[in-house]
């Protein structure tokens, strides 16, 4: 006896479920990637200058900055904790690896500015995992004291000379890619191994997903917790590092803003507010993104008044379109699962059988 294809058995729809699926796990990243594409495509037949190539090489040095301290935000915000100190960790990377080259040598400069920053991280990661001091006033503090200290280290004075080997690590071009895009790669190729092939990773997720359930099972809460912010404040330190090397010099102040740009990248990238969910994918399209925008909008002579507004703005809408993708996404589930049930009925029914 030969059975005809029931429905939901057929090659058509095989492929729509597969889609179905892959919208669903996808759709924060396909929502930016879209948007992406048409910001590109606006500022590109509006300005002239914003498809040249010495802007491309711009842009794609500012990303790979950004990207790097976004991965780093990342890790706090899956843990449910954020960090709002990471721009003057990065001021203070700059100073503190800025002397030592002058000192020591550019490798040892490298390696001291890296490590301060992680301490930093460290000693935010015991104040909300192990003291439990809200991550808003724990970061919060450690800005204002990490400007205070770097101002002091410096003399309230930028650090100028520094080697002209540490164009490497942040001006200068590997191949035909900037180096700061190669170091933003690498960042990006062990943050993403970290995630998802070890257990530090699924921890993350874990503690982000329920922290009550973590530690009935067992999972190490506070050392992970410390973990995700020490490595958030040594890849501020990474950024830090490499923006010196672009502008040359080291000061507290290098980074303005980047405590609110990194938590708006990650966000839109799909990085939920209060842990337990989230993927790199989505953050580098968001980089990407944010990049272009404000890129695009700096060309047009827009103030930087203004783009600050709709950095605010768009930390605000992701937070609030959040509620709205979650809802979406069960809606899809649940249409998929009473397709499902109609189509084993259908299969089962007399009609389908010979």
């Amino acid at each position: 006896m030969t059975g005809t294809a029931g429905p939901g058995t057929g090659e058509p729809q095989t492929l729509g479920r597969r889609a179905s699926r892959f919208i669903t796990r996808f759709a924060v990243e396909s929502q930016v990637a879209f948007a992406l594409i048409a910001a590109i495509a606006i500022f590109a037949a509006a300005l002239p200058v914003f498809a040249t190539d010495s802007n491309v090489q711009n842009m794609s040095r500012v990303w790979a900055v950004l990207l790097v301290v976004a991965i780093g935000q990342s890790f706090t915000l899956l843990v449910g904790g954020f960090d709002i100190s990471v721009a003057a960790n990065m001021g203070l990377a700059s100073v503190v690896g800025g002397q030592a080259m002058l000192e020591y040598g550019l490798w040892t400069g490298i390696l001291s500015g890296v490590l301060a920053a992680a301490v930093v991280g460290l000693v935010n990661g015991i104040l909300v995992s192990y003291l439990n001091v809200s991550p808003f006033i724990a970061t919060l503090g450690m800005l204002t004291f990490l400007t205070g200290l770097t101002n002091q280290i410096s003399g309230g004075q930028s650090v100028f000379g520094l080697p002209e080997g540490l164009r490497q690590v942040g001006a200068a071009d590997w191949g035909p890619i900037p180096s700061a895009v190669g170091i933003s790669l690498i960042v990006l190729g062990l943050a993403w191994l970290v995630l998802n092939r070890t257990r530090p990773g699924l921890y993350f997720y874990s503690i982000g997903g329920g922290r009550a359930a973590s530690l009935l099972a067992g999972v190490p809460v506070v050392r992970y917790g410390i973990l995700a912010y020490t490595l958030c404040g040594m890849l501020a330190g990474v950024a830090g590092i490499m923006l010196a090397a672009r502008v040359s010099v080291g000061q507290a102040n290098i980074a303005p803003s980047f405590e609110l740009l990194s938590i708006a990248t990650a966000v839109m990238g799909g990085m939920r507010i209060g842990g337990g969910a989230g993927r790199l994918t989505g953050v580098v399209l968001a980089v990407a993104l944010l990049t272009v925008l404000t890129t695009g909008l700096d060309i047009a002579g827009l103030s930087q008044f203004f783009q600050q507004m709709f950095v605010g703005a768009v930390i605000v809408g992701a937070v609030l379109v959040e509620p709205l993708r979650n809802a979406g996404a069960r809606r899809l589930a649940a249409f998929r699962a009473l397709t499902r049930g109609r189509s084993r009925a259908g299969g089962l029914s007399p009609s389908n059988e010979h």
